[in-house]
């Protein structure tokens, strides 16, 4: 009987932590809501089901990018500030996954030769849109509720 407690009762221990540790960080990471400015890292299909990965950015305009471009390169003010009035600051390479919700909106600026602002695509013409541009690390503004990608905006880079 002995011999069945010290078995049983590290066991119980391990398969207790390994029951509940992931499903708080699940139950946290489905209950997030929110919008922030990303780089796509990966999007994948399976079964159906659109899953992206996202590396989120700060995005910088005007004279927050000047002051934040100065700060972050080190630079001396007589360079001016940002190149081009934007800044992005990419100063977390963590990863973070979601799954697309099937009713996403899809909107870009850019997916043809001439700029059409706020052009609401389909799932299938964004996804052609990514894999002609994903070498370029294009921003993208997303939106996320529960837990669920519902909107994918690229962001306009002059």
């Amino acid at each position: 009987m002995l011999r069945l407690k010290r078995i049983s009762v590290p066991f119980l221990m391990v398969s207790v932590l390994l029951f509940f540790i992931p499903a708080g960080a699940n139950a946290e990471k489905a209950s997030f809501t929110g919008k922030t400015m990303t780089y796509i890292t990966s999007l994948n299909e399976s079964n159906g089901q659109l899953k992206a990965s996202f590396n989120y950015i700060q995005w910088y305009f005007g004279k927050d990018a000047d002051r934040e471009f100065l700060k972050d390169c080190g630079c001396k003010k007589e360079l001016g500030g940002a190149p081009d009035g934007y800044y992005i600051r990419d100063a977390s390479k963590k990863i973070r996954s979601f799954p697309v919700s099937k009713n996403a909106k899809y909107v870009l600026q850019t997916r043809t030769d001439e700029i059409k602002w706020n052009e609401k695509v389909s799932k299938a013409q964004f996804m052609t849109f990514y894999k002609k541009t994903k070498k370029y690390q294009l921003p993208f503004k997303i939106t996320i509720k529960n837990g669920v990608v519902t909107s994918i905006t690229e962001q306009y880079v002059p």
